[in-house]
């Protein structure tokens, strides 16, 4: 039912005397006032950013005093006012206004007093003649708490939207959708096109050129037929230092999504932003129409160095990490994740990382100081629990793991192929910190230490200086074994070998030790030999023969490369 309002005006001379007279219709002004908007769960702690948003889609003005919102509990129908509107408050023909907290400076007379719930829960607005309008979300425990069926609950981070704005067919399942939050504003337009991340983050490697992915939606109720361009700007120190420029021509309907991709030069900073514009298609809300992004670039100032995604029955799985940067880095409020991209807390409080520091991230403290009693580097246990650790492949990859500082920004991200068969308690080594974590070689060799793992010191794989051209390179040569300790062989392996070993002869031709053998982990190698025979005994000193065999895609050796050590005296 609706309410028409007018004045009936009769003259007497001068006098003019005006008398109101309210006359209910049935056809008059639109629907009334509704809830246009909800957000009830804002990422980390909800009060002070919570708002209720209010619209007329009426032709006339409402007055609202003695109005007021409430909060219902889905499960006990147990309600609480929220907010009472001011007697002089008005919301005039199409405006909006919200009912918010106090981080979202809300106007004069429309604080939001207390929270919303997170679902399943309602909100309910109230006039002096009865329930205006009503908005259940999340499983319900009762109709009373909803029309007709419940709106589905929306994740932190994202608004309850009315769609279209106004629109009230008295079912909340049909009438409210996700969105990205509007306050006092319209949450769709007829005519929409707005950009955004498209894909999984890229973390480029630095100096590389990288591929941008961003997506295309059709945020408007119209289909949406045009050209559209988008220009991207990596900027490096708030200067720009690359860009990039793609078409597309779009005929996508409402909610439907395209994606496109732009090329930029590599970054060198550490981290550096993207700004990326839209532009072309008839759009009636250009708000949407830029996007900025903060990214990271690899290697990063904290690397992924060790990880034990297998370890002995009772053990302990643990990922090392190491601060390659040449000052302090505090992890406080960094998360770390698996590949299935579930963000866990690392520490609330400060973690102090110095220049050069190794730090261990373990499942469990207390038995990975049972097997590494000798390990000198920090050992913490994530507050967001431990995510599992996949140990077999699926696809190419058996798992990844990816660290997030405390401002979101994805800052390091590795991925791993399973280089263990049935072994158990050995890790997987990084070959070199100064290697892209997404380097198309790979990064990962198992472990050559003595107790099969290396945490808070330097790896056994690793390449000091990796190979420019073809061929083996042995340092120090010549090599004194109660000296120098180890002598290291460094190669690479050519495209489609899929792996190598490494086995040392002396010069009558008698294998003297088997060193290495690996198949399917980094392309470069550096293998270390401390001067002994498989028995233990020290070898003479002489002349000694290196052989790598390298393994072909059949599973056969398909090329061979050999150079001479020479063993020195005291």
């Amino acid at each position: 039912m609706r309410r028409w309002s007018l004045f009936y005006f009769h003259s007497f001379g001068a006098l003019v005397a005006g008398v109101f007279i309210e006359i209910i219709f049935a056809h008059s002004c639109t629907a009334g006032v509704v809830i246009n908007e909800v957000y009830y769960d804002h990422p980390g702690v909800d009060e002070g950013w919570e708002f209720v948003e209010i619209h007329n889609p009426d032709t006339c003005p409402h007055a609202l005093s003695g109005w007021f919102l409430e909060v219902l509990d889905g499960k006990t129908g147990t309600g609480k006012i929220v907010w009472a509107a001011p007697s002089d408050a008005l919301i005039g023909p199409g405006d909006f206004f919200c009912v918010a907290g106090i981080a979202r400076a809300p106007s004069p007379g429309f604080l939001l007093k207390g929270t919303l719930g997170n679902g399943p829960d309602a909100v309910r607005l109230v006039s002096p003649s009865g329930v205006a309008d009503l908005v259940g979300y999340g499983a319900c425990a009762s109709s009373d708490l909803y029309e007709t069926a419940p709106a589905p609950d929306v994740s932190a981070g994202a608004s309850l939207a009315r769609k279209p704005d106004g629109v009230d067919s008295d079912r909340n399942d049909a009438d409210f959708v996700s969105a990205s939050p509007s306050p006092g504003r319209r949450n769709f337009f007829r005519l929409d096109i707005g950009i955004g991340p498209g894909g999984e983050t890229v973390l480029p490697c630095r100096g590389t050129p990288f591929s941008l992915k961003l997506r295309i939606a059709n945020c408007g109720l119209e289909p949406m037929r045009s050209r559209v361009s988008v220009l991207a700007e990596a900027r490096e120190s708030g200067f720009v230092a690359s860009s990039g420029k793609a078409e597309r021509t779009l005929d996508l309907a409402p909610s439907s999504v395209d994606s496109i991709e732009l090329a930029l030069a590599g970054p060198q900073s550490l981290r550096f932003e993207v700004r990326a514009y839209l532009d072309g298609a008839p759009d009636e809300n250009p708000a949407n129409d830029t996007i900025s992004v903060s990214l990271g670039a690899s290697p990063g100032a904290i690397v992924i160095n060790e990880i034990m995604y297998r370890p002995e029955k009772e053990m302990s799985e643990w990922v090392e990490i190491v601060n390659v940067s040449h000052a302090d880095c505090n992890l406080g409020g960094w998360a770390l994740c698996d590949a299935t991209g579930s963000k866990r807390l690392v520490s609330s409080a400060d973690m102090i990382l110095p220049p050069g520091g190794f730090s261990i991230l373990a499942r469990d403290s207390a038995s990975f100081a049972r097997e590494f009693p000798a390990c000198e580097a920090p050992v913490r246990v994530i507050e967001g629990g431990w995510p599992a650790l996949n140990d077999t492949d699926k696809g190419d990859r058996a798992d990844a793991v990816a660290l997030f500082d405390e401002s979101g920004v994805l800052v390091e991200r590795v991925s791993y192929r399973d280089l263990l068969g049935a072994e158990r308690g050995r890790s997987i080594e990084r070959v070199s910190t100064g290697f892209c974590s997404d380097r198309a070689g790979g990064i990962w060799h198992r472990s050559t230490a003595r107790l099969r793992a290396t945490p808070g010191r330097e790896n056994s794989t690793r390449v000091d200086r990796p190979p420019r051209s073809g061929g083996l390179s042995v340092s120090p040569n010549p090599f004194c074994p109660r000296r120098d300790g180890q002598v290291s062989v460094t190669g690479k392996r050519d495209g489609g070998e899929s792996g190598f070993f490494m086995r040392i002869f002396d010069r009558e031709g008698y294998e003297l030790r088997r060193v290495f053998g690996e198949c399917g982990g980094a392309d470069v190698f550096s293998c270390r030999w401390d001067g002994r025979s498989t028995g233990g005994v020290l070898a003479r000193t002489g002349l000694y023969i290196c052989l790598v065999e390298y393994i072909g895609p059949e599973g056969a050796v398909c090329r061979k490369e050999k150079t001479c050590i020479v063993v020195a005296g005291d």
